[in-house]
């Protein structure tokens, strides 16, 4: 599979050769989006203090310049500034080049696996989610890998080959030498990552359809440990109506309990500008598990500003120890 992934990715720069690129020039685009929430939050991961009203945000500005030679390759980077990291965070979430055609997209430098790329969870109208943690993680409630969980580094240093779509199916694979974002920096704990998605998106009138599955496996650079994690998502729609969910498994190959499992369960309906939904996610491993319930409606008031309503309710038993928490709020976000 490395080899199949460089060969790929020669061929695809070996076409730059012909044809001449000299009257081309750079598209300097960017975008990116920031949420901004007021909610009122009680917790039992909390103290008296840290319950109450607060503000919340997350965002994001995504710089993605590209140039279109006269071959009609397309080159371009995506590097991706967090907003709200704290100061001994990484204040680049993704950052990597990528070359464009007819054969499909090649990405090489720290992105997410492929079969992360491709896949889903269940129909959700809020920017909470109960799906990948969001609303747990805000109540300090244990929470458990969803469906976009990798094995040994989300965002390693990688090539990336993505098929073009074919009435609607598309395949993508990935590999990473090992689990370390730089380069630069010495071999992290894991080697050896590879990734496989597919994923299968149409629309039939009213009606519209996404299948999507994944395959992940990596290897520990000491001990004999070789994770995998594999992810199933369906969604189906009809007229607005969205009804849907996911489910994945993660397996860290340590211990009796090296399983954890996650599924999340959804439906939503959006008319006009409105939009409402119910989000439902149960993950367990051995006797531990964390449950996650959140409702949402949303209204668009123009292109990329939406305006919404969230409440949500977590719980978690963890060792013996019961944790439970709520989250009401309301807020917008900014797309650009």
């Amino acid at each position: 599979m490395k080899k199949i992934l460089m060969g790929t990715s020669a061929l695809a720069l070996a076409g730059t050769i012909a044809g001449n690129a000299e009257a081309a020039t750079w598209d300097l685009d960017w975008g990116g989006y920031y949420e901004a929430a007021v909610a009122y939050r009680d917790s039992d991961a909390f103290s008296d203090a840290q319950d109450g009203f607060d503000v919340i945000s997350d965002s994001e500005i995504i710089f993605t310049p590209s140039i279109v030679l006269d071959n009609g390759l397309t080159f371009g980077v995506n590097i991706q500034l967090e907003g709200n990291s704290a100061p001994e965070a990484d204040y680049i979430d993704e950052s990597f080049a990528y070359v464009e055609g007819s054969f499909g997209i090649v990405r090489i430098g720290s992105t997410d696996a492929a079969g992360a790329n491709m896949q889903g969870n269940a129909p959700d109208v809020s920017w909470i989610g109960a799906s990948s943690g969001s609303l747990a993680g805000r109540l300090g409630i244990p929470e458990f890998t969803g469906t976009y969980g990798q094995p040994g580094g989300g965002d390693a240093a990688k090539i990336a080959y993505f098929t073009p779509r074919f009435s609607g199916f598309q395949v993508g694979v990935s590999y990473a030498h090992d689990s370390n974002e730089d380069k630069n920096s010495p071999t992290g704990a894991f080697e050896d990552l590879f990734s496989v998605g597919a994923n299968y998106v149409n629309s039939f009138g009213a009606f519209d359809v996404a299948l999507r599955g994944s395959y992940s496996t990596a290897s520990a650079v000491v001990g004999s440990a070789d994770p995998t994690a594999y992810a199933l998502h369906m969604t189906l729609g009809y007229a607005g109506f969205a009804i849907g969910g996911s489910y994945a498994n993660n397996d860290s190959d340590v211990g009796a309990n090296s399983d954890s499992d996650f599924f999340d369960l959804g439906a939503s309906y959006t008319t006009g500008p409105w939009g409402v939904s119910l989000q439902y996610s149960h993950g367990e491993q051995g006797s531990d598990e964390t449950d996650q319930y959140l409702g949402a409606v949303s209204y668009k008031l123009g292109p990329g500003v939406t305006a919404g309503a969230f409440a949500g309710y977590a719980e978690s038993e963890r060792g013996g120890a019961d944790l439970d928490g709520f989250m009401i709020g309301t807020g917008f976000k900014l797309s650009f």
